[in-house]
């Protein structure tokens, strides 16, 4: 009782220097009875600030919660047993009261009130000093797990207090204790310090960097950290408002920041881009805004109103359609992700759950949507920042953005499907950019995918159905500016067949293509048939112009070679097909050939199909080749093919229906006759003359004896300027061929006739003058005297070897006659030599031009003067009789009948073709027949004269 009177004594700043010793020595029952007895000197907020500054923070909290429920009751009372030690007090009464108010105003109090609350005006001191009291056990400790000690009895005594012990402390207290306490994951104040998306980012840190078997785990640190942490989120805006009341009064006006749940969905919504599972399982396990664990603190209390939990419900999900739309990856597992978050959404707005993933193609979605969503978008709807957007129309919950996200996962997986994986997030940005080479591009990658995979025709058929589901979605009604509704809407359904049909085509999936593009029904026909001709030609000229060698047993061209094969029996009255046959044809027996172009290149059978004149390359053949002018049969069927297919047209002439029978003869024929040409060129550029007179005399005849301008213009009517030209060519090509044989001297053939018992100068000559009778027979009236110029020089030079010969015979002869009978000696006497004759075994004299030009003028007589026509010819017979006499006396050969007739039936043969030709061309003749009676004439007097 003493020490209770003299306490009584004690001043006041005693009093305060004797509780700080209490408190600095944990004597909780001595400071009971100190502040009690003495209340008046030691009011609530100095004694709260004593112990806040004094008690050891890690003394128990359970020993003082006795006395501290007095002090917020205001029941301070000394207990049953007060006591107070008695040297205590004397070791503070010895102090003066000067002393004692120095020491007093030393003591370094802390203030009850913790900075971070200073805004908060409205709380009491005891509510103000548990909750500094907490920050200062961990700070100064780090043992938090005291915490729930010193304020959970205290619930009832602040809302405030109880708020901020659900929002503050509890969820880093399940972080350091209960869910990861093997890692530290900061303090207190740190703790309350964190707003917005750092706080988000902290407590969701742990569950970020989780492996995939933690990822369960977000579900309950959602409930767990992050739903206690959102119940404090109005009294951290009370304080941010009134923290910078004074500075916003005079600022501009700021962008408003997301509030917490706002950075909540964000994290979710980012989460999903690297993450999806984690975000799915977070919409899975997690009910939104109302799924709180916030440990039975709350005591039925609700921290979210009904208003504000309908909008979170509804950004929750909008935030659950928009991690689907935020999802880059295409693998099988995102798309099941995203189907199972898909599930998730309609069972939240109470919408039928979508039909599985691997459904069967009769039983994918149909799109329904009368208002089409995505009309009026563009891709900036797909930007993270703008998917939370209340306005967006893809995330905004309704039962239309369900349809699109439906279809969206859908087209993805049907994709994926067709070995073409593409994102979730790609596959909604197609549907919104419409561009229609980037669907086209798509649509080629998948057939040629599937083309390389070398699929069954039921995994084809099966392909086909995907790629029309994907272009309309199942619905024959989509946008105005769309062909379809689905992913390649922009396409026409024709292009997309077309494509379809190529791959098949390309994969040899001939029998699919007949069922499906050609046998079909005519309600179910994909294409037109002349649509499959052209596609199926494109696919096989493709094949042709890229292949590296022509023979069809190789690379490009069997390819080529295959695909016309297999479905000319399905347009058996094609022309272009029995065009595209013969140029196969043409290539292929071209590749037994060397053949190299300009430049050292390597002749391919892409050069066919760019060159203009195509024939042209028979005539390269023939010089690279040395002899293969012998093989004119293969030549000339080659030739024919390059005619007949016209290789640079194929795929241009598409309403070309069939070939004209009596057409095809007239361009094998005028090509016969050029690619002749091109062999005897050949042949005399070898000098193997014979070969060349042998094709003029045997494969150039005329069709006619004498065949005019207009008749041989008729005869090779192509019906077109085109076919018109390239026979008059041919024609051209015949006669020419037979001049060039005609003119040409071999340089192996000597003019001495002493050399060998046969005569080949003579022979040839006659060979020549032969040849040349043959191109009077082809030339045109125009060119008639270009070749008798040739006429008239074989003819000089026949009649010099035979004047040659005659003058051995009288040197023979009169050698003879001067030998004595008997005076014989032992000499060689040059034996007359048996000259050669012409193909057959009689010798023939040949023509002369005088009998040429006379038998021309007297057709012409006839034909241009008929009335003195019968009184010339009486005149003529006895003049071409003597002129035949001539030239058999100055031929005079041992073989007599027989030669004689030959020569009067060849001069009657030349003399017809000449004259044939100048009596119906008297154009040239005015001109031409003059100069060829005036040389007849003088050549037939010279010849008199000998």
């Amino acid at each position: 009782m003493a020490s209770l009177q003299k306490l009584r004594q004690l001043s006041a700043p005693h009093c305060v220097l004797l509780a700080v010793q209490y408190a600095t020595e944990s004597n909780i029952s001595a400071l009971r009875t100190l502040t009690a007895l003495r209340d008046a000197d030691l009011p609530l907020e100095l004694t709260l600030s004593i112990i806040l500054t004094y008690l050891p923070e890690e003394f128990e909290p359970t020993s003082y919660i006795e006395y501290l429920h007095e002090l917020a009751t205001d029941s301070r009372h000394p207990g049953d047993d007060p006591s107070v030690p008695t040297d205590d007090i004397i070791s503070i009464a010895h102090f003066s009261t000067s002393r004692a108010k120095k020491r007093r105003k030393a003591l370094e109090l802390l203030p009850v009130v913790h900075p971070l609350y200073a805004a908060e005006d409205a709380l009491d001191s005891f509510t103000h000093f548990l909750i500094h009291r907490a920050h200062r056990i961990d700070a100064q400790t780090g043992l938090l797990d005291l915490v729930p000690q010193l304020v959970i009895p205290f619930l009832k005594h602040s809302e405030f207090l109880r708020t901020w012990f659900i929002s503050t402390a509890l969820p880093l207290l399940r972080l350091n204790y209960e869910y990861y306490p093997q890692r530290a994951n900061g303090s207190l104040e740190d703790f309350a310090k964190l707003k917005g998306k750092s706080a988000i980012d902290y407590q969701l840190s742990n569950i970020r960097n989780a492996g995939d078997s933690d990822i369960h785990n977000v579900a309950r640190d959602l409930k767990g950290v992050v739903a206690p942490w959102m119940c404090g989120a109005n009294e951290r805006k009370r304080r941010k408002i009134s923290s910078e009341g004074r500075r916003a009064s005079i600022a501009q006006e700021q962008p408003r920041d997301p509030d917490d749940w706002d950075c909540l969905f964000q994290w979710i919504l980012h989460a999903s881009k690297d993450n999806l599972t984690l975000s799915a399982t977070a919409f899975s396990e997690w009910d939104g805004p109302e799924d709180m664990d916030l440990g039975g603190y709350e005591e039925g209390r609700d921290y979210v109103d009904d208003e504000q939990q309908r909008q979170l419900e509804m950004r929750y999900a909008q935030t659950a359609f928009a991690c689907a739309y935020l999802a880059d990856k295409s693998d099988v597992a995102t798309f099941q992700t995203a189907h199972s978050l898909l599930g998730r959404i309609c069972d939240l707005m109470n919408y039928d759950a979508p039909p599985d993933l691997n459904v069967g193609i009769d039983s994918l979605p149909t799109y329904d949507l009368k208002d089409p969503l995505l009309q009026e978008s563009t891709t900036s709807i797909l930007q993270e920042h703008r998917l939370l957007e209340p306005t967006n129309v893809i995330t905004k919950p309704s039962r239309d953005s369900v349809q699109i996200l439906k279809f969206v996962i859908f087209s993805a997986w049907t994709l994926s499907s067709l070995d073409q994986p593409v994102s979730i997030r790609e596959v909604a940005k197609m549907s919104l950019r419409d561009n229609r080479s980037e669907q086209l591009a798509l649509l080629q990658k998948i057939l040629h995918k599937l083309g390389s995979s070398r699929k069954e025709n039921s995994t084809w058929t099966s392909a086909r159905l995907k790629l029309l589901w994907l272009w309309n979605w199942g619905t024959q009604n989509h946008d105005t500016d769309r062909r379809a509704q689905g992913i390649f809407g922009m396409l026409e359904i024709s292009t997309l067949e077309t494509e379809i049909l190529k791959a098949l085509v390309e994969s040899s999936h001939y029998p699919l293509v007949v069922q499906t593009y050609i046998k079909s029904s005519a309600s179910h026909q994909p294409l037109s048939l002349q649509e499959v001709e052209s596609v199926v030609l494109r696919c096989a000229m493709n094949h042709y112009d890229n292949a590296s060698n022509g023979n069809r047993t190789r690379g490009g061209m069997k390819r080529a070679t295959e695909i016309i094969t297999a479905f000319a029996p399905h347009f058996h009255g094609s022309s272009r097909f029995q065009r595209m046959q013969a140029l196969l044809l043409a290539t292929h027996a071209m590749s037994f050939y060397t053949l190299v172009l300009e430049h050292g290149v390597p002749f391919q059978p892409v050069n066919i199909r760019v060159s203009s004149n195509p024939l042209a390359l028979v005539r390269k053949l023939l010089s690279q080749n040395g002899g293969s002018y012998t093989k004119l049969d293969d030549l000339i069927s080659i030739g024919q093919n390059l005619v007949i297919s016209r290789p640079s047209t194929i795929m241009e002439d598409e309403n070309e229906t069939s070939l004209d029978p009596s057409k095809l003869d007239r361009r094998k024929a005028a090509a016969e006759r050029r690619v002749i040409g091109m062999a005897i060129d050949a042949a005399l550029a070898e000098d193997d003359f014979e070969t060349a007179y042998s094709y003029v005399v045997n494969r150039l005849t005329p069709s006619t004896p004498a065949a005019t301008p207009s008749a041989a213009s008729k005869l090779f009517s192509f019906g077109s300027p085109e076919s018109d030209e390239q026979e008059d060519d041919a024609e051209d090509v015949a006669w020419r061929a037979a001049l060039r044989a005609g003119r040409y001297s071999s340089p192996t053939v000597t003019n001495s006739w002493t050399q060998s018992a046969a005569r080949p100068d003579l022979r040839r000559l006659e060979q020549r003058m032969e040849l040349l009778s043959q191109a009077l027979m082809l030339a045109p009236p125009t060119h008639l005297e270009e070749v008798l110029s040739v006429w008239q020089q074989c003819e000089a030079e026949t009649t010099a070897l035979l004047a040659e010969e005659t003058a051995a015979e009288e040197r023979f002869n009169d050698a003879a006659d001067r030998k004595l009978p008997g005076t014989f000696v032992n000499e060689t006497i040059a034996i007359q030599p048996r000259r050669e004759v012409g193909r057959g075994a009689a010798e023939e004299a040949p023509l002369g031009l005088f009998d040429v030009a006379r038998g021309a003028a007297a057709a012409f007589s006839k034909s241009a003067f008929p009335l003195r026509g019968s009184a010339q010819a009486a005149a003529n017979v006895p003049a071409r009789d003597t002129n035949m006499s001539s030239s058999r006396a100055s031929m005079d050969f041992s073989d007599s009948g027989s030669m004689n007739e030959e020569r009067v039936r060849k001069r009657d043969m030349v003399a017809s073709a000449a004259t044939g030709a100048l009596a119906t061309g008297t154009g040239a003749l005015a001109s031409g027949l003059g100069w060829m009676l005036g040389e007849s004439t003088t050549h037939s007097d010279r010849w008199i004269k000998d």
